[in-house]
């Protein structure tokens, strides 16, 4: 190997070094922004770092100021909710006791020839209690009434408490629902403010939180914030960017096997006319295959695909690249072929003097490269 060579596949690798690295830079912050997009389509894929840091420093600062409020209502909630299980528990065993009463005194009643009471009568325990004292008085019961009589007074005495400890669960629930009412309203209105933050930065503010990992992810893993920084541009200049770079990626991709293989040796000239080839030619191919733009776009609308770049896909917008960036002379002499072609639907003549036919497809430079290399070398 000459010197000459070592030092053009030098070049060569630093050039490939720097694409990559310039390469992976925009294609995280295009990725990102598509990312985005499919979250939240209103943002078109674009979101500003810096309202997003000033929203969660605002949301930070709420939650901590409402953490005391926030932690009341949680209590709140569990208190109520045991002691509806207790007024729940006491209801049950309130209205056992009173069925239980109201049998027993519609039986004695039946016993001793009394008109039975009709079922829309009072049975509070104030009424049952009323009506047994009413047969306690009374005379001409036989013993064993009188007994039950007796047992009634105690299970009415019972029921009395039991109504008396239900007011006074009723009582308390009233004071921890009006304190809940007024703890909640604190809550929601610092919900709303959080709401309000999350908004300025993501319409979908459901969306919020997983938008805040993804850009917290991007800041942190980013080279001195490079991708996060790139990540503030147009999707439309992001995405021409990486057209670009994915081109220039191809046309390295080309040089490499050429380098190595082909006995003619390749030039730092070559180099740099590939490159900005390649990078032609991907942007070339690039604008003509967005006329078709709806078969790149993924998990958008025909309207959204027609108008926005945030809906292309980074990896169909690379491959786009990389092949046209390998198959640059290909894809020259096909948009020369369909631009001709469409002059002559137009009824335009074909240009005077141009040549009767085209070297044929499959001809290639002899020792190496991908696609032909002649134009170049020579």
């Amino acid at each position: 190997m000459t010197f000459y060579k070592f030092g053009v596949g030098v070049v060569l690798a630093a050039v490939m070094i720097a694409v990559l690295v310039m390469g992976a830079l925009v294609f995280s912050a295009r990725d990102f922004q598509f990312g985005v997009q499919q979250l939240s389509p209103q943002t078109g894929g674009m979101i500003s770092f810096e309202k997003l840091e000033r929203a969660n420093a605002g949301i930070d600062e709420i939650e901590a100021a409402t953490s005391g409020p926030r932690g009341e209502a949680r209590d709140l909630a569990n208190q109520l909710a045991g002691l509806d299980a207790q007024i729940q528990t006491l209801t049950n065993d309130a209205d056992e006791a009173r069925a239980a009463i109201v049998g027993a005194i519609a039986e004695i009643e039946r016993n001793a020839n009394i008109q039975a009471a009709s079922a829309a009568v009072d049975t509070s325990a104030r009424a049952l209690t009323q009506r047994v004292n009413s047969l306690a008085a009374r005379q001409g019961l036989s013993p064993t009434d009188q007994q039950r009589v007796a047992q009634l007074r105690a299970q009415a005495q019972q029921l009395t408490e039991q109504e008396a400890a239900l007011d006074e669960r009723d009582a308390e629930r009233a004071a921890l629902v009006a304190r809940q009412r007024l703890v909640n309203g604190q809550v929601q209105e610092a919900d709303r403010r959080v709401l309000a933050l999350q908004a300025s930065v993501v319409p979908e503010t459901d969306q919020y939180a997983r938008v805040r990992g993804e850009a917290e992810a991007l800041q942190s893993m980013s080279p001195f914030g490079v991708s996060a920084h790139l990540a503030q541009g147009h999707p439309a200049l992001l995405s021409s960017a990486l057209v670009l770079l994915m081109g220039s990626l191809g046309a390295l991709l080309y040089l490499f096997p050429a380098y190595l293989t082909r006995p003619a040796p390749v030039t730092i000239a070559e180099i740099i006319v590939r490159v900005i080839f390649g990078m032609c030619a991907a942007l070339a191919f690039y604008v003509l295959a967005n006329a078709a733009i709806t078969g790149f776009a993924v998990g958008s609308t025909t309207a959204a695909a027609a108008t926005t770049s945030a809906s292309l896909n980074p990896f169909t917008v690379s491959l786009v690249g990389i092949v046209a960036g390998v198959m640059s002379e290909d894809i020259a002499k096909w948009i020369q072929e369909r631009g001709r072609g469409f002059l002559q639907q137009g009824g335009r003549p074909a240009t005077a003097g141009a040549p009767a036919s085209a070297p044929a497809a499959g001809e290639t430079a002899p020792g190496g490269g991908l696609v032909n290399n002649q134009a170049i070398s020579n």
